[in-house]
C-alpha cells in the first residue's frame, strides 16, 4: 500500500532528527571523533527507500552547509565539509546507495543487510580516508592508520548492530501488512 505525502514527509523528518541527534553522541579522538552517524546512516539506508534515505542525507548536509550545529560536536558551515571530517559525510550518500541498491540486487536477508553495511561502511571510509590523505597530504600508510584502522573495527560493530535494528524494523513493517 502505497505511503501519504504526510507519512513519507514524518518519516524523512523523524530520520533526519535521528542523524543529526547522534551525530551529538561524540568521542573525541584524533582528527574526526567517533560519533553515532553511521550506525543511524546505516539504519536509514537500510531501511528506507532509495529516495527518502538520500533526502535524508542531503538535507543533512544542507542545513550543516547552511550554518545550523548539525554536525559533530554542533560544528556547522561548508568549512566543515571541506575539513578533515568532510570526506566521511560526502561518504554518507555513497553508504545508502550501496546498501539500498544491495537490497535491490540481492534481497532482504540479513546476510545480505550485513554484507551491503559492511561495504558501504568501507567505502564511507574510503572516502573519508582519501579525504584525509589529500587535504593533509598524508604518505598512503600514514593516512590509513590515522583515518581508516582506528575506526574500521567500531564501524563493523556498527555494521551488526543496523542489521539487529533493521531486522526488528522489517519484522514490525511486515507485522503491518
Amino acid at each position: 500500500m502505497p505511503q501519504s505525502v504526510a507519512r513519507k514527509v514524518s518519516l524523512v523528518g523523524m530520520c533526519l532528527a535521528l542523524l543529526i541527534v547522534s551525530a551529538q553522541v561524540s568521542l573525541p579522538i584524533l582528527l574526526v571523533p567517533v560519533t553515532l552517524q553511521t550506525l543511524a546512516v546505516g539504519v536509514i539506508g537500510t531501511t528506507l527507500p532509495w529516495q527518502s534515505s538520500r533526502l535524508v542525507i542531503g538535507s543533512y548536509l544542507l542545513l550543516g552547509m547552511l550554518g545550523l550545529p548539525v554536525f559533530a560536536n554542533y560544528a556547522s558551515g561548508a568549512a566543515v565539509l571541506v575539513g578533515p571530517t568532510g570526506g566521511y559525510l560526502i561518504g554518507f550518500i555513497a553508504y545508502v546507495a550501496i546498501v539500498h541498491y544491495s537490497q535491490q540486487l540481492f534481497g532482504q536477508s540479513n546476510w545480505v543487510l550485513l554484507g551491503g553495511n559492511v561495504l558501504a561502511s568501507i567505502i564511507q571510509l574510503g572516502f573519508g580516508t582519501f579525504w584525509l590523505i589529500w587535504l593533509l597530504k598524508l604518505p598512503m600508510m600514514a593516512g590509513l592508520m590515522t583515518g581508516f584502522m582506528p575506526y574500521f573495527p567500531i564501524e563493523m560493530i556498527k555494521c551488526c548492530l543496523v542489521v539487529m535494528i533493521a531486522s526488528r524494523i522489517n519484522q514490525k513493517r511486515d507485522f503491518r501488512k
